[in-house]
């Protein structure tokens, strides 16, 4: 367990050229906050506990608890890998599952970053953005925008 909470901190830098520009991307794994997390999570163990019943209640395995497990490793999957925070030299962007929903602050509006235990709050003028992240990422990532 410890391999995977050292490599999931680990910064993904990548060099990006927008308009002729080259901007410094890095990427942090992170979950929203508190509540949306508990909601979202909670719609996810429905499709593993959909599976789980199904296993149970016809006593066989079947192609359907295989099918229904699928997809919930595969929501699982996609649930981790596309919410990060990308910091970039001018902006802030909060990637979310659908990309409909990612939210974008310009560096400069940043009026404060507090970081508690597993939390990262970033403020600009309008309000306050909170994520989840481990400890060593969440470090890392307040190094970046201080």
């Amino acid at each position: 367990m410890s391999k995977w909470f050292s490599s999931n901190c680990k910064i993904k830098r990548k060099v990006v050229q927008r308009k002729g520009v080259f901007f410094v991307e890095q990427k942090f794994y992170c979950q929203p906050d508190i509540p949306s997390s508990i909601t979202c999570w909670s719609y996810t163990f429905m499709i593993f506990l959909l599976s789980l019943f199904l296993w149970l209640e016809i006593t066989v395995f079947q192609i359907w608890t295989a099918i229904a497990f699928v997809c919930f490793v595969l929501v699982t999957a996609i649930q981790l890998w596309r919410r990060q925070l990308v910091i970039t030299d001018r902006e802030v962007k909060f990637k979310r599952v659908l990309s409909l929903n990612d939210k974008i602050i310009a560096r400069s509006d940043i009026k404060e970053v507090v970081a508690t235990k597993y939390q990262l709050k970033i403020t600009d003028q309008y309000r306050t953005y909170s994520v989840l992240m481990l400890p060593k990422s969440k470090e890392k990532c307040l190094k970046v925008l201080k």
